[in-house]
């Protein structure tokens, strides 16, 4: 007989908590990211090998649960009905009922133990870039740094284990903080991924929390769960090619959409190179979304940023497309401070 529930708890309420994110409900989102959470065993039958049923037990902060409790048997109903996958993916064990009840102030949560902070995530990724974790073997990391810098000059910072980690830091750990963290997830599909000891539990990972997994094909045939979502082609010997690619499966999707949109700007304008400026400025001329504080932001880069000024026909095609920045106003005359 299992003491135990068959997925970690843990997983369960981060999958919960980015199915209520991409549903805009913060509300819900926050009492989830403070739940302490635990499975109760009620019943156990000894048909056909054994059928578990769980209860899974929520216990909020006194201030959440106030907040929540005129509502809180449609949400338990809400809940349990999402939770429903795990019956599918686990035949012998079903949930039979979600309870939200009050923790006594100061108790520890599950949700802090969870949520990343703010400069753990900013230790990781830079602020204002898509945070894409790339999950590869280690036999590719020479041309997956490679395709590391290419995503960069396009706004996207890739999370690449053997590069990203330092020495005197705690190897799973980070990749673990990098998972927590991270937007969007490429898999590197070389005909040797699936051997991997450790490939398949990062894809596992991207999908229990609800995010985008994108397959890069190089030579191999998107599996599993992972073979719903659409392929991106690869090329190790054009790493800007497949960085255009994924750049472009970002953009196209509703789900990382709207985040890598907020990238583009601050990126181009940021921009450090030539090859940045012009990767970007492709894709923002073709941005149909951009708003007025965008415009005002890339009009200003095209005269301040010298990566972007030198950057040939860039600054031209941005003044097509934008228009050109305000001059600025006239000194006044020395006659006309004169007050005689």
């Amino acid at each position: 007989m299992a003491d135990a529930f068959p997925i970690p708890i843990a997983d369960v309420i981060l999958t919960l908590t980015e199915l209520f994110r991409h549903k805009g409900n913060t509300a819900v989102v926050e009492l989830l990211e403070n739940a302490n959470a635990e499975a109760d065993l009620v019943n156990f039958d000894n048909w056909d090998g054994g059928t578990y049923t769980w209860a899974l037990r929520l216990a909020v902060p006194v201030s959440l649960f106030a907040h929540a409790e005129a509502g809180l048997p449609n949400l338990e109903k809400e809940l349990l009905a999402k939770l429903g996958y795990i019956g599918r993916t686990n035949p012998n064990h079903s949930l039979s009922e979600v309870t939200i009840a009050p923790i006594a102030p100061g108790a520890a949560t599950i949700g802090a133990r969870l949520r990343p902070s703010e400069r753990q995530v900013r230790r990781l990724w830079p602020a204002k870039r898509f945070r894409l974790f790339v999950s590869h073997v280690s036999a590719h990391r020479v041309a997956v740094g490679q395709l590391k810098e290419a995503l960069a000059s396009r706004g996207i910072t890739a999370f690449v284990a053997h590069d990203d980690i330092e020495p005197s830091l705690e190897w799973q750990a980070e990749i673990e903080l990098g998972l927590r963290s991270m937007h969007a997830l490429a898999a590197v599909l070389t005909p040797d991924f699936h051997a991997s000891n450790w490939t398949d539990h990062e894809l596992g990972w991207a999908l229990g929390r609800g995010l985008m997994v994108f397959p890069v094909i190089y030579g191999a045939v998107p599996y599993g769960l992972a073979g719903k979502f659409q392929g991106v082609p690869g090329d190790f010997r054009n790493p800007g090619k497949t960085a255009d690619g994924i750049l472009r499966a970002l953009l196209a999707n509703e789900q990382t959409h709207p985040e890598m949109r907020r990238c583009l700007v601050p990126a181009f304008c940021a921009s450090t190179s030539y090859v940045m400026s012009l990767a970007l400025s492709k894709v923002l001329l073709k941005l149909g979304d951009v708003t007025a504080e965008e415009v005002a932001m890339i009009r200003q880069s095209c005269v301040e940023n010298k990566n972007i000024v030198d950057a040939y026909t860039v600054p031209t095609a941005m003044f097509e497309k934008f228009g050109k920045p305000p001059e600025p106003a006239a000194a006044a005359s020395l006659d006309e401070d004169v007050p005689f």
